[in-house]
């Protein structure tokens, strides 16, 4: 049972680990390339121009909301299993555990650089 706790914990954290990374992309940059590409491609005129952007920035908004949201929600999820692996696992179980989720996150933190 231990067993299959270990690879389902690791596997939440790292979901978890990727959305959160995603949400932090520098989204505004890439709106601003997003809005010069379509002025360019669309011959946009500078009113269009200025309504293409703000229309992005309110997604970006909306966006960020709703990863926010997620976020939240993920990591109420990661302390329930957190709290049911204790209720399990002994301590030095439960520290190698984490010590090996912490590895696995700065592998993964590495690899995205």
């Amino acid at each position: 049972m231990q067993r299959q706790l270990i690879p389902a914990a690791m596997a939440l954290v790292l979901s978890c680990a990727m959305t959160v990374a995603h949400a932090q992309k520098n989204q505004p940059a890439d709106s601003r390339e997003a809005v010069n590409r379509m002025a360019k491609e669309l011959k946009l005129s500078e009113e269009q121009r200025n309504q293409v952007e703000n229309i992005f920035n309110a997604e970006r908004k909306k966006v960020e909301a709703v990863f926010n949201e997620e976020r939240n929600k993920l990591q109420q999820i990661q302390e329930q299993t957190r709290i049911s692996l204790q209720a399990v696992l002994t301590p030095e179980q439960m520290e190698k555990l984490e010590m090996k989720m912490h590895q696995e996150n700065n592998k993964n933190n590495a690899q995205k650089k």
